[in-house]
């Protein structure tokens, strides 16, 4: 694949995967409608990879105290309710490994129904048009400041498991629905990145063994398109979290919408 289509791919998908704009949606609608080839196995794993690590760079703090707190406290589990209120960055570790339960059950179920859903790129607008208006109904989002719990977690889960459906945003999804639950605004933007990471890593290992099976390694284009992955993952992240805690998350919405009516008009 040329340097060119590599690069325009691995912008797409550094600056969708967290913007609340769906990446495989602007994946599908690049490759219907611009005539980008579908990137493969390989360097869809390291397009992946460079997000996952954009996310890692920015909150490795955080990770590596939920991460400690889980191995110094899993032992405790019998104690869930007391070591939940004692530990915030154990409880966190839980509320990942909740949230995660919806969005395997589906992805374990129904991959090969979502995976046909590429190649249509109607259901595609209309999966845009679901996101644009969940986003613009933020704006009216309750602020009442409700702790992150498990059943809250879950209920971002499963927020996240409809956004395997190309067209409905991940971030915008989670996020969206943080806010409805009166969440903090801070706390469901980190929460929402955070919960993505075991799944995102997970996918890549999983298509990295097929990846290492199937193809060969054009490692000069790889390396190109994870760092410009890597690089606009950073600056993506960056910029939702500052649009989410100054309430301007709804503004995404107008751009999911206007992508939608294209997609349908064209497709």
């Amino acid at each position: 694949m040329e340097y060119l289509k590599i690069i325009i791919l691995a912008i797409v998908q550094g600056l969708t995967e967290f913007l609340p704009v769906s990446s495989s949606g602007h994946l599908a609608i690049a490759q219907y409608l611009l005539g980008v080839e579908s990137p493969g196995v390989t360097l869809e794993v390291f397009l992946h990879f460079g997000t996952f690590m954009s996310v890692l760079v920015i909150f490795w703090k955080d990770i590596i105290k939920i991460i400690i707190a889980f191995i110094a406290n899993f032992w405790k589990l019998w104690k869930y309710p007391t070591v939940m209120k004692e530990n915030e960055d154990f409880a966190m570790a839980v509320y990942i490994l909740l949230s995660m339960i919806p969005a395997g059950i589906v992805g374990l179920l129904f991959e090969e129904q979502i995976t046909g859903l590429f190649d249509n790129i109607v259901m595609v607008g209309i999966a845009l048009l679901v996101t644009g208006v969940v986003l613009f109904l933020t704006q009216w989002a309750q602020k009442v400041k409700r702790p992150l719990k498990g059943w809250s977690a879950l209920l971002m889960g499963l927020a996240q498991a409809f956004a395997i459906i190309p067209g409905i945003s991940r971030s915008g999804s989670t996020v969206s629905t943080g806010m409805f639950l009166g969440m903090p605004r801070e706390k469901v933007a980190k929460f929402s990145f955070l919960m993505a990471l075991p799944l995102i890593f997970g996918a890549t290992l999983m298509k990295g063994k097929e990846a290492l099976a199937t193809e060969g390694f054009a490692w000069a284009g790889i390396i190109v398109g994870t760092i410009t992955a890597f690089l606009f993952g950073y600056f993506a992240v960056k910029w939702l979290l500052k649009a989410i805690i100054k309430g301007k998350l709804y503004m995404f919405g107008y751009y999911c919408l206007a992508l939608g009516f294209l997609a349908i008009i064209f497709g």
